[in-house]
């Protein structure tokens, strides 16, 4: 088998176990990192060898892999995914965003190469918790959301400002300010509540949000006498004040040309939203419904809902979260994404 030189200092602890796993494979690997795309998240060539026959493969690495980083992440047929672990249903996923396969800390991948075909699944990695960023976790989500929202509609943001629209406490929206202000480079300024990287803090807001969102904050799903279907919703002149639509349901309210199947709502915490939505909407549980109620995880928006949807950032991360390819197409135009 060929030795490959590793350079010194250029590797995460993520990519020299996944280097580790390649060489039980038998294969010399060797990992030239590129560009930085996320805080833990870097692009680069992932450079294989067995004998004679080299291989240069375009690879992301990164530790978490949500549905939004499998769909945002750049990648085309080719590009390699290097992460913690892919289970049997996530390896789905990552084929079906168009990946060209993947490699996880446990040993489990799949590569097709020039004279290569590797494809392991069923491996278990030793149980970790990630460390997450004060601004990207339960507490945090909300209030990282509000800064996001002020910086869309030019509104200006202060501590206050961010405790009475996230809902959070003082010491948690001092504990975002503060670690977004220390992250390298800082996404937030250091006297100010001005954001300097909106693209690469919305990126990590919705890879946080569409990991933790099916855990903590989960749906209930109804059926209804009143809308038969969701596009009866779309089509509703008068909803609950305290409820807005998300997902497809809120994308065709506001013009993207899709005919929606479900129809999902945020009420208001501890508000009226909820049992009024219930009430006129005559909803019934309903384990197979097409309606689905989620709690708000904010307490209220800089400006006016706009068609009594939620916030566009919202209703992006949820329609990452259908993990559906019949919108994939739809979504990227209705928000310019880019692979």
């Amino acid at each position: 088998m060929a030795t490959i030189e590793r350079a010194r200092g250029d590797e995460s602890p993520l990519v020299t176990t996944v280097l580790r796993q390649l060489e039980h494979l038998g294969l010399a690997a060797q990992w030239e990192p590129g560009d930085r795309v996320l805080a833990n998240v870097t692009t680069g060539t992932l450079h294989l060898a067995d004998g004679a026959l080299q291989r240069a493969i375009p690879a992301v690495a990164a530790p978490r892999a949500a549905t939004a980083d499998l769909t945002l992440l750049p990648h085309d047929d080719r590009t390699v995914l290097l992460t913690t672990t892919v289970s049997p249903a996530h390896a789905a996923q990552v084929h079906e965003r168009g990946w060209g396969g993947y490699v996880d800390t446990a040993g489990n991948a799949f590569l097709r190469a020039e004279g290569l075909v590797i494809d392991i699944q069923g491996r278990r990695a030793p149980v970790a918790r990630p460390t997450l960023s004060a601004a990207f976790t339960r507490a945090g989500l909300p209030v990282t959301f509000a800064l996001i929202l002020c910086n869309d509609v030019g509104a200006s943001a202060n501590q206050r400002k961010l405790v009475r629209l996230s809902g959070a406490s003082i010491g948690t929206v001092n504990r975002v300010v503060r670690a977004l202000r220390e992250r390298t480079p800082p996404l937030l300024a250091p006297d100010g509540y001005e954001l300097l990287d909106t693209h690469r803090l919305e990126a990590e807001w919705l890879s946080a949000y569409t990991a933790l969102q099916p855990t903590t904050w989960p749906d209930e799903r109804y059926s209804s006498s009143t809308w038969r279907t969701a596009l009866d919703v779309v089509r509703a002149t008068a909803l609950p004040p305290g409820a807005l639509l998300s997902s497809e349901a809120a994308a065709a309210r506001l013009g993207a040309p899709i005919r929606p199947t479900t129809a999902l709502f945020y009420v208001d915490d501890g508000g009226t939203g909820r049992r009024d939505l219930i009430t006129q909407g005559r909803l019934r549980r309903d384990e197979e419904g097409t309606i689905s109620i989620r709690p708000a995880f904010w307490r209220l928006t800089p400006s006016p809902p706009e068609k009594q949807t939620v916030p566009r950032l919202l209703l992006r991360a949820d329609l990452l979260l259908e993990d559906d390819p019949r919108i994939d197409e739809i979504r990227r135009k209705f928000f310019d994404e880019r692979r």
